[in-house]
């Protein structure tokens, strides 16, 4: 029951960001934080969403710097989000893959 809460408290958060985030509020960008919060949640009790976004890190050069930003200077759990998403590790695995096929 607790996993459900959270990944549905994740997903919340991630769409509420995405519905604030095109509009002309007085604070730009204001929707970015809830999305953050909510990928930081999902990250951390969905194993699906966490392979998802390393997957679109890895893809887009441009997001993953984005999140790189908040390597050192955001919170703790958006900081541990972050790491644990790193496209770097996907390369690593499938070096680690083709060595196991080629032995």
């Amino acid at each position: 029951m607790r996993r459900i809460f959270f990944v549905g408290l994740g997903w919340t958060l991630v769409v509420i960001g995405a519905v604030v985030m095109p509009m002309p509020l007085p604070i730009p960008m204001i929707g970015f934080g809830p999305i953050l919060i909510g990928c930081a949640i999902l990250t951390a009790h969905s194993k699906s969403f966490r392979r998802g976004l390393t997957r679109l890190r890895h893809r887009f050069e441009w997001l993953s710097r984005k999140f790189d930003v908040f390597l050192h200077r955001g919170p703790q759990a958006i900081r541990h989000m972050v790491r644990r998403t790193r496209p770097v590790l996907l390369m690593r695995h499938a070096r680690m893959r083709a060595r196991q096929r080629d032995a």
